[in-house]
């Protein structure tokens, strides 16, 4: 008995670094791509001693949030009515290689955009299904023989800007609460872009007591595309007092990650929330 089994590694949401699965390495897993140029290119790498059978295709996401803030990015092979996408427009080239041990190769991603295609950024993601670079893994179960092929799957974004760029984030809502033990702080914000284009920025929190210190800080990278519910822990040192204390925020552009060439700035966002139970 043959069986298929596929394996998702999904990559991280918007890095620049190269990403590496046991199968091949992409780089860059975050493609921007303007009207000017309407292409761009992935370089892909084999480490490996077997050959690998590549295919190139497109689905639609982008990073979604729940109630409690758990973040994912459902894939889609469609357009969901009123979402910004590339999926019928988009191209690789080539959309299917082999590639062999130690051997790199270029793809180009090509955009066909329709004619008077509206101002604004439009989304989608690159999957690349790798194959064959591992020998099936074999399993018996009683009288079965099994063989169990796997395929590896690298997610990375693409993203095309048509016209001019604007980005911006809002915090429609913020709040902060200690948690039953007094050991944390629960920080709950609800976000919303600004502008056409994907805001792609920086997180800093701070828990400050009553006296101006800081006592925990966390900070972390994300993207929001439409909108976002973000949901932190901040520590609280044992012993120390959380009366008066409050968390102070701050959202930037600044993405190191990110080519300074296609990053898109914008204006900081700041604010302070004060501590409830």
């Amino acid at each position: 008995m043959r069986i298929s089994v596929r394996t998702l590694f999904l990559a991280a949401l918007l890095a620049a670094a190269p990403v590496a699965a046991r199968a091949v390495t992409v780089s860059p897993n975050a493609l921007f791509i303007d009207s000017r140029t309407r292409s761009g290119v992935l370089t892909l790498y084999n480490p490996g001693t077997r050959a690998e059978e590549i295919e190139i295709t497109f689905a639609f996401g982008y990073p979604r949030s729940d109630a409690f803030g758990a973040i994912t990015v459902p894939l889609a092979d469609s357009t969901p009515a009123g979402e910004p996408s590339v999926l019928g427009f988009v191209r690789a080239f080539p959309r299917r290689l082999r590639l062999e041990p130690g051997q790199r190769q270029t793809v180009r991603i090509l955009m066909q955009p329709p004619a008077g295609l509206p101002e604004g950024e439009y989304w989608g993601r690159v999957l690349i299904r790798s194959r064959g670079g591992r020998p099936p893994v074999e399993q018996q179960q009683g009288a079965i023989r099994m063989q169990i092929d796997l395929e590896t799957v690298i997610v990375g974004a693409v993203n095309y800007r048509n016209g001019a760029m604007r980005t911006g984030i809002a915090v429609d809502s913020a709040r902060a609460t200690a948690t039953a033990r007094g050991d944390s702080v629960r920080v709950t914000a609800d976000l919303t872009r600004r502008g056409n284009a994907a805001y792609l920025g920086h997180m800093a929190l701070e828990l400050v007591a009553a006296d101006g210190r800081v006592l925990s800080t966390s900070e972390e990278d994300l993207a929001v595309y439409r909108s976002l519910r973000k949901v932190e822990t901040l520590a609280v040192p044992p012993g120390v007092s959380l009366k008066g204390a409050t968390v102070r925020y701050r959202f930037t552009g600044e993405r190191p990650d990110i080519d300074p060439v296609v990053r898109l700035s914008s204006e900081a966002v700041t604010g302070v929330i004060t501590l409830g139970r």
